[in-house]
């Protein structure tokens, strides 16, 4: 247990509106279940010979694949279907990506389809731009030469995701608890205080089975809250990660 304390100041988080429906891209939780422990860095002797070439694959295909692998937090095959700095782009948004992007749109325009994913559990898109057939190098890969993130909240650790839910309750901000915690928590946290105010530090934390249990003192009362994230839910993508708040008197 780390006992040294943090400052939580009240400042402003953005929250982001949930966008709920659709169908996400099929791929199993468990398979990104320990992802985010893969550096996103491709070694050296990483190629693409082991995959199947894909130089004739669709480019709504081809952009679906894209966004599986780094939803899945595959590094390799990430950097197969794009660009460097495309797979750069990816992972220093999110690693893993998650599992709740959902394709709602392609386009295409002068030699590039342009495929846009929604987000259904954070709220924001994403769109990749992916050179079509007959514009691909060798093997097909690298095709995906352009990506945009609109409205998507930055990817956090446990302790970032409970200092967040800590100052949107300081603030008394209820629109931006409720990304971050489950209704319950919202709830507890509200119930006692109403804005909870700006003086709350990250006093001490402790790891538990996939999820993170931190507390907070208030630097005026000595009152405390243990929050718990669900560092699990972080890896899939999820919001609403902090399942309990408990408040020690």
């Amino acid at each position: 247990m780390n006992k040294v304390p943090r400052m939580v100041a009240a400042g402003m988080v953005a929250a982001t509106t949930l966008g709920l429906g659709g169908a996400a891209l099929g791929w199993s939780p468990a398979a990104i279940a320990s992802a985010h422990t893969v550096s996103a860095e491709p070694s050296s002797s990483t190629t693409c010979d082991g995959m199947a070439p894909v130089t004739n694959l669709d480019s709504v295909a081809y952009a679906d694949q894209l966004v599986r692998a780094w939803g899945r937090g595959d590094v390799a095959a990430t950097y197969c279907y794009a660009t460097p700095a495309v797979a750069d782009q990816l992972f220093d948004q999110a690693n893993p990506g998650g599992i709740h992007w959902r394709r709602t749109f392609s386009q295409g325009a002068a030699g590039t389809i342009y495929v846009t994913y929604h987000d259904d559990a954070r709220g924001g898109n994403l769109t990749v731009g992916i050179h079509d057939l007959g514009l691909r190098g060798p093997g097909g890969w690298h095709a995906a030469y352009t990506a945009r993130f609109q409205g998507e909240p930055p990817a956090l650790g446990p302790l970032a995701w409970g200092d967040a839910l800590i100052r949107a309750w300081g603030r008394g901000d209820r629109v931006a608890a409720s990304y971050y915690a489950t209704p319950a928590v919202v709830n507890t946290l509200f119930d006692d205080a109403d804005p909870g105010g700006g003086h709350w530090y990250r006093a001490s934390w402790q790891g538990a089975t996939q999820s993170m249990v931190i507390t907070y003192r208030d630097s005026q009362t000595g009152h405390e809250v243990q929050i718990a994230v669900a560092d699990w839910m972080l890896r899939l993508g999820d919001a609403h990660a902090a399942y309990s708040a408990q408040f020690l008197r």
